[in-house]
């Protein structure tokens, strides 16, 4: 048991060594690309969720991009992301009519579709070896594609009391705009190859929508990734 250990010690320091060298070569001048996918909360906004169904505020991120090395240090990348966001509402309360009855809107469901571009200059507070911890920040902008769907009820009460008359309409509407954003991200890397490794972290978005009643405000998220240096 002891030469064993002996022999792995020695094998486990050669496979580290090389690592951390060649990686630290793999990031000076170098183009990588970037490859994440995860989880996005989107926040705020005019269209609240009051739906029973709060794992829609949850919804999948993916983010692909190119990246520039100047140094082990420092790195600046340009990149295109994809998520969405999923609001519902549901209203009980019904306004009065003046013959008697009641209407109003009884649901809305609004979905967005988010397109990014984004360029962010990072930061390794580790500096040279395999582990690296990157803080990050920018700029980007946010192009939405969305709808929302209304169904609205008006239950009319017939002349004379005679009966009611109930109607049940549905609208969809299309909307689209574009909202630029401030990134900050940080994310732990080790590269367990000289030229590949693997990320995991997060980061949050703010977003500058200004009165936009259908975009989020901010977008909070957590990546799962890998990063490919290209040799020279």
């Amino acid at each position: 048991m002891k030469k064993l250990i002996l022999a792995i010690i020695p094998a486990l320091l050669l496979l580290l060594l090389p690592a951390s060298l060649q990686a630290q070569d793999a990031r000076e001048g170098t183009l990588g690309i970037r490859l994440d996918g995860g989880l996005s909360w989107s926040l705020g906004g005019d269209f609240a969720n009051s739906g029973k169904n709060a794992l829609t505020l949850i919804q999948p991120q993916g983010v692909v991009g190119l990246f520039y090395n100047f140094s082990p240090r420092f790195r600046m990348g340009l990149d295109y992301g994809y998520t969405r966001m999923i609001r519902e509402q549901t209203n009980g309360t019904m306004n009065a009519l003046p013959g008697g009855g009641v209407a109003g809107e009884v649901y809305r469901n609004l979905k967005n579709h988010f397109h990014a571009a984004e360029l962010t200059g990072e930061f390794n507070l580790l500096g040279e070896g395999p582990l690296s911890l990157y803080l990050g920040a920018g700029a980007g902008c946010q192009f939405v594609v969305g709808n929302t769907y209304t169904i609205a009820v008006k239950n009319e009460v017939k002349p004379g009391g005679m009966g009611n008359t109930i109607h049940v309409t549905g609208h969809n509407v299309g909307h689209k705009f574009a909202a630029p954003y401030i990134p900050v991200t940080l994310s732990l890397e080790y590269a367990f190859l000289p030229q590949v490794a693997v990320s995991v972290g997060g980061g949050y978005r703010l977003i500058l929508a200004g009165k936009k009643e259908f975009s989020a405000k901010s977008q909070p998220f957590a990546t799962l990734g890998l990063r490919f240096n290209l040799s020279k």
